[in-house]
């Protein structure tokens, strides 16, 4: 007679906690060149404007979770679905422009990253075949390829971004890979990577083994970040901001 009532306090008590910690997690966090801030939350893709109110959110239970977005152009978001090989095109109101995108149809597979290109089309990046492929803005291939150094191959790729022409392909726990426009190899930033990285003020802001940590580009030199935070935050008017897991913070 008592065992039930128990048992039944303990299943909440460890599903307040399992909310508790889902709340606290970080979340993949950008914003675009009109301060629209753009948020990956689990499943769902969650937009807010300048003053924090909420314009929408996007979510697809077919496609999985997003693994993350690009906000390169603010009128079309991309949001890449590593799990179902698959990308969704969102306009500013956070609604789809098209069907989704599957790779498959594409003739690839094993794509694990997929960024926007400043020349209006994307990168995708192959592990199968190890290679960087160009597809122009309507997801067609150029025949434009980059090759990255082989001697990353027994890692594993966490992310790619275009930003100011450079193009850098990230390796967990190993270093960042840099192309030009043409796609000539610049030199690798040697720093130990946790996952993705964000750019702030000239430089690469990450973690690397839990810590924050910038890469400043102009000087080649890596220090820990000035400010101390349990996410990865972006620069806002002036303050950071980061999401953690039910909020946005400023700080």
């Amino acid at each position: 007679m008592i065992k039930k009532p128990l048992l039944f306090l303990s299943l909440i008590i460890l599903l307040l906690l399992s909310t508790s910690k889902t709340n606290a997690q970080c979340s993949f966090i950008l914003a675009d060149k009109f301060d629209n801030v753009w948020v990956v939350n689990n499943h769902e893709i969650i937009c807010f404007d300048k003053q924090f109110k909420k314009i929408g959110s996007y979510s697809n239970i077919l496609l999985g979770n997003p693994a993350y977005i690009d906000v390169l152009d603010p009128f079309r978001i991309l949001v890449f679905y590593q799990g179902s090989q698959s990308v969704v095109i969102l306009n500013n109101a956070v609604a789809e422009i098209s069907e989704p995108i599957k790779f498959q149809d594409k003739g690839i597979s094993d794509v694990t990253l997929v960024c926007r290109s400043n020349k209006g089309g994307f990168w995708v990046f192959n592990r199968n075949r190890w290679e960087i492929l160009y597809f122009d803005s309507s997801f067609n291939p150029t025949g434009e390829k980059i090759i990255p150094d082989m001697t990353f191959s027994d890692t594993r790729p966490t992310f790619i971004q275009e930003n100011k022409g450079i193009l850098y392909l990230a390796f967990q726990n190993k270093g960042i890979c840099r192309f030009d426009s043409f796609g000539a190899r610049m030199g690798d930033i040697p720093v130990k990577i946790d996952s993705y990285f964000t750019f702030i003020d000239g430089s690469m802001v990450y973690f690397s083994e839990g810590k924050l940590f910038q890469y400043i580009l102009d000087g080649n030199q890596v220090k820990a970040f000035d400010v101390s935070f349990s996410c990865i935050p972006i620069k806002f008017r002036g303050k950071f901001l980061f999401y953690n897991g039910s909020e946005l913070v400023v700080s």
